[in-house]
């Protein structure tokens, strides 16, 4: 049975300050999930981008974030589940007042990652 603590996992740093750490991969022992928690910093953002063969389940562990899902942009907070669909494209941004960190959840090990802007 794996168990994988969050602070033994390295977190990567990218363009602008957000911090990804993967919490489950197959690396880490799964067969089909990936988990990554992303810790977007003050006013920092996922650029918009889609996945194209595989949907995401976004949960706000602390926000608010704004959320882009195709046409549609919606403030969401702590708790709440963004269900994004196979190639729509989605962004976040993060409005709170301190960093916000949410998991990206995904029913495969080899997650695509198309960025749009």
């Amino acid at each position: 049975m794996p168990i994988v603590q969050r602070k033994r996992v390295p977190a990567l740093k990218e363009a602008g300050g957000v911090l990804r750490r993967f919490l489950a991969t197959a690396e880490l022992g799964t067969a089909s999930l990936t988990v990554v928690e992303v810790v977007l910093p003050l006013g920092g953002r996922l650029p918009l981008h889609v996945h194209p063969g595989h949907e995401e389940c976004v949960v706000v562990l602390g926000g608010p974030i704004e959320a882009t899902l195709g046409e549609e942009t919606a403030t969401v907070g702590r708790g709440a589940a963004v269900i994004v669909p196979p190639g729509v494209p989605h962004a976040l941004r993060n409005v709170a007042s301190r960093p916000a960190r949410v998991l990206g959840i995904f029913p495969t090990t080899q997650v695509q990652r198309q960025l749009l802007e």
